[in-house]
């Protein structure tokens, strides 16, 4: 048995232990996609936001798991590794990259939008974070099941992922341009997303 169905196979029996908290927000998370006011009310809810908090948590790993199988994340420095070192390579740059994406918000002090519209639009990250891994997941137990080549379910994971960004990205923008100006909206998300995710891409692309 290989170290992927060993961590599957774990977080599997999480995934019941935490059911009661993943049935509590699954049902919220679809109205973020569809209106920036309900990324707010999901943030102003105690309840749900912990609920999401604790499942986006959970999904880590399987993202990482994930990334790793279908190779979503494969530069040149990677190439030949086996798949115990692969993973944790997956596991280690993305914990980089949250703590890239942790740094711009820990430096910008009194945001024009207010602190607290500042950090409800941060935490939103957090729910589409559960909406990408969720359906990428999904998306990639049904290629796994109907025995689709590689050549066509890793462009179709990575394309699902960049869509799922683009709706947060620009969610988020709504949620910074109702607190402040057009100019302060774009820079913030330069700081925050833009800059992050795409020190990531071009990881991926150069190295």
């Amino acid at each position: 048995m290989s170290l992927t169905d060993i961590l599957a196979a774990v977080y599997v029996i999480l995934g019941i232990l935490l059911l009661r908290h993943i049935t509590g927000i699954l049902p919220s998370l679809p109205n973020c996609l569809l209106r920036w006011k309900e990324c707010l009310n999901l943030e102003n809810s105690v309840r749900l936001s912990q609920d999401r908090n604790i499942f986006a948590a959970y999904l880590t790993v399987p993202f990482c798991l994930g990334v790793s199988e279908y190779r979503l994340y494969a530069p040149a420095f990677l190439d030949g590794m086996d798949e115990p070192a692969y993973t944790g390579c997956i596991c280690a740059v993305f914990a980089g990259y949250l703590v890239l994406r942790a740094v711009p918000h820990i430096m910008i002090r009194k945001p024009k939008c207010g602190e607290k519209m500042f950090k409800s639009a941060g935490h939103v990250s957090f729910s589409f974070f559960c909406i990408l891994v969720t359906v990428v997941l999904i998306e990639a137990g049904i290629c796994s099941f109907t025995d689709v080549s590689a050549d066509i379910s890793r462009p179709l994971l990575l394309y699902t992922m960049l869509a799922v960004y683009l709706v947060s990205i620009f969610r988020k923008f709504q949620i910074f341009s109702n607190s402040c100006s057009f100019l302060s909206s774009f820079l913030y998300l330069c700081a925050l997303e833009i800059l992050p995710t795409g020190i990531l891409v071009l990881s991926a692309v150069f190295l």
